[in-house]
């Protein structure tokens, strides 16, 4: 299965997704290639025929690579006007047109064509300067199923003079637009932007000067084409290639993932998981039921079903695992999954490092080895690693380096990076009752760090409990939930402030419980081997016999559960204390987004664009310069093409019906006649 963009020979970028390439075409005719039509009409341009023209001729192989690399300047994106790439490929081979790449609605990515031959897709000088891509987008929501287009949304805007309507790109599309992006610019080093003008907006209508370096629409070097439309979400872009992306490890049902989201948007719509970890019967943050700190928050997805697909938990930024346990089912406690993944996080934001932990507990077990469907275990499986556990020297092993250690049931020391987005495993079962009672499917989640992340006021530093019990014992922070004296007389006492039910009607109908998501506390946690947990039962040594004898039991059958030793302590570089601050994950993630949004946007270079009016002149010439470079190659379309293919055929049926009433927007009839993304040609 293959990875890679091939460039030519044996050149290739691997990108970590599957690449269905023309080298494939042999063996499975269903996949295009620009090679292979055998009509002896051309659809692109060679290399080697190029350096001929330019040079003579006579360069080796390798020689000629390496001028073809450095020819190249930009990424030009277009969409399709297609329900699938099948039909886009059909269409530019019947217009002698052609592409480097295209993205499937599915985010399936197939390469038709070299990337050291020249496509025809984006006219001159362009074509020779730049990779085409394009992305399948059908353009009108009568061309798809409903629920697709709904899902899809429907956008307009104003594009190089005139207004627009088209559906959006789906999620697929835009993780593998991404990891293409990034193989691309890698390899041709090009610039990580986009045409951004003084305002800090992508320009919207041709560049004055179209000579740009880095990635643009068609729209930014014709003025007679305005895709890949208005509703493609150039911030995701921008942030995808020059900064940090932050994804929620679960994205809850009926909401939409941090990733997926319009960062001005992004406070909104985390909304959405602060009133579902608010309203739940516990998994806090910062202080649990049992009035002790609870350093991360639960994520509850739907009630198990045995017909459910499994819920994937994904990595929340870019950072490198370095301490994992995965056991099956039949080895977990009746609390549920003792199962974790702690990563390491260290980023750039806007100029100032950050270190940072995540902590993803109860997950799923998963198959381990090479036949492992998680990346990450696989990835391990490939290192050079330790062939046995340690010699303990008759202590109890908790933790080891390598795979072994994970296959062992251990704590296992690992150094794997991953990238934001990446599965990590699947939610797994958890219940705080130690007979299990209540368990639920669900994922707790937590950031720690060991120094103050963010100190602009966002959020509030609580540094007040330096005591090594897990019993919340801040006192600022308590006077969040109560003010009452006598309430708050209880943590004196060394009881509880509130009663469970009362914590609970605390977050799901307090406002002040919001504050409490802007609040970063230093104390100690529930994960490591150190902490004190006595004083969830009575404070103190000098409790009754009985509650020593419950709070033995339960200490019992909460060591599993336990991760964070010296050995993990010195691998990951958390800190010697054991003390952190913690962050309401939901927060700080949506706050790092936001902020990374604002940086994308910050680009080296500020360009221009044409004006409304002045584009709208613009397209005239373009449209003029475009119908001889046509004839000159032979790739003008004949009308009425479309209806050739089977992959068009029920567009049409289903487009007319949808446009029918619909004034606004083309006639089919016309579609058929220009390019995808050209403005409809004069009466």
């Amino acid at each position: 299965m293959s990875t890679y963009l091939i460039f030519a020979g044996d050149a290739r970028i691997d990108i970590g997704r599957r690449v269905f390439t023309y080298r494939e075409h042999d063996a499975d005719p269903r996949v295009p290639s620009f090679y292979a039509p055998g009509d002896g009409r051309r659809r692109f341009t060679r290399l080697r025929d190029v350096l001929t023209e330019l040079t003579g001729g006579g360069d080796s192989e390798a020689t000629a690579q390496g001028k073809r690399r450095s020819m190249v300047k930009r990424v030009v994106l277009h969409h399709d006007g297609m329900p699938t790439s099948a039909g886009c490929f059909q269409v530019l081979v019947q217009r002698n047109l052609s592409t480097h790449l295209m993205i499937d609605h599915d985010g399936t990515i197939w390469q038709p064509l070299a990337l050291s031959d020249i496509a025809w897709h984006a006219g001159d000088p362009h074509n020779g300067e730049s990779v085409g891509i394009d992305l399948c987008n059908p353009v009108k929501p009568g061309r798809i199923d409903l629920a697709e287009a709904q899902q899809r949304g429907l956008y307009e805007g104003l594009i190089n003079g005139g207004k627009v309507k088209s559906l959006g790109y789906t999620e697929a599309q835009y993780e593998s637009l991404l990891a293409v992006l990034e193989g691309l610019i890698g390899f041709f080093n090009l610039r990580r932007q986009a045409p951004v003008d003084e305002a800090g907006k992508v320009v919207r209508n041709k560049l004055v000067n179209t000579d740009f370096l880095g990635v643009v629409g068609h729209q930014h070097i014709s003025a007679n084409k305005w895709d890949p439309g208005p509703g493609f979400d150039w911030e995701r872009i921008l942030i995808g290639i020059r900064g940090n992306r932050f994804f929620f490890p679960v994205t809850l049902p009926g909401a939409k993932n941090l990733a997926h989201v319009p960062k001005r948007e992004a406070k909104t719509q985390a909304e959405a998981y602060f009133r579902h970890i608010e309203s739940g019967d516990g998994g806090f943050f910062p202080v649990g039921v049992n009035q002790a700190w609870h350093s991360g928050v639960h994520l509850v997805t739907p009630a198990e079903d045995d017909k459910k697909a499994r819920v994937p938990v994904l990595a929340p930024a870019d950072g490198v695992i370095v301490a994992a346990r995965v056991l099956p089912r039949r080895q977990w406690e009746k609390m549920g999954s003792p199962n974790m993944v702690l990563l390491r996080h260290d980023l750039k934001i806007r100029d100032v490092k950050r270190t940072f932990w995540t902590v993803l507990s109860h997950l799923d077990g998963e198959k381990l080895g090479r036949e492992s469907d998680i990346k990450w275990i696989k990835d391990l499986e490939a290192q050079d690693g330790p062939a046995g556990l340690p010699d303990a020297d008759g202590r109890a092993l908790t933790s080891a380096e390598g795979a072994v250690a994970l296959k062992s049931g251990l704590v296992a020391l690992v150094k794997v990076p991953v990238k934001a987005g990446d599965v990590l495993g699947h939610v797994g079962r958890f219940s705080p009752d130690p007979d299990g009672e209540g368990i639920a499917d669900l994922v707790d989640f937590a950031l720690l760090s060991a120094k103050p992340l963010i100190t602009d006021g966002t959020f509030e530093l609580d540094e007040t409990d330096d005591d090594p019990g897990l019993l919340c014992n801040s006192r600022h922070v308590w006077k969040r939930y109560t003010e009452d004296p006598a309430e708050l007389q209880g943590l004196i006492d060394g009881g509880y402030p509130l009663a469970p039910p009362e914590v609970r009607d605390f977050y799901a109908s307090n406002r002040r419980a919001e504050d409490l998501r802007w609040l970063a506390p230093r104390h100690v946690t529930e994960y490591s081997d150190e902490t004190d947990f006595s004083g969830l039962f009575g404070g103190g040594v000098d409790f009754e016999w009985a509650l020593r004898e419950k709070a033995e039991r339960h200490l019992k059958r909460i060591r599993p559960f336990l991760w964070w030793d010296k050995g993990v302590t010195a691998h990951a570089g958390l800190p010697k204390e054991r003390f952190v601050y913690t962050w309401h994950p939901i927060a700080l993630l949506t706050s790092m987004a936001i902020e990374e949004a604002r940086s994308a946007f910050e680009v080296d270079e500020k360009v221009k664009g044409f004006s409304d009016e002045d584009a709208r002149k613009e397209r005239l010439k373009d449209a003029a310069a475009e119908r001889e470079v046509a004839e000159k190659q032979g790739s003008s379309i004949e009308h009425g093409v479309f209806g050739r293919f089977d992959d068009t055929k029920d567009i049409q049926e289903t487009a007319q019906d949808a446009d029918a009433d619909d004034d606004d927007d083309f006639e089919l009839e016309n579609w058929m006649r220009w390019e995808q993304g050209e403005w409809p040609p004069p009466d």
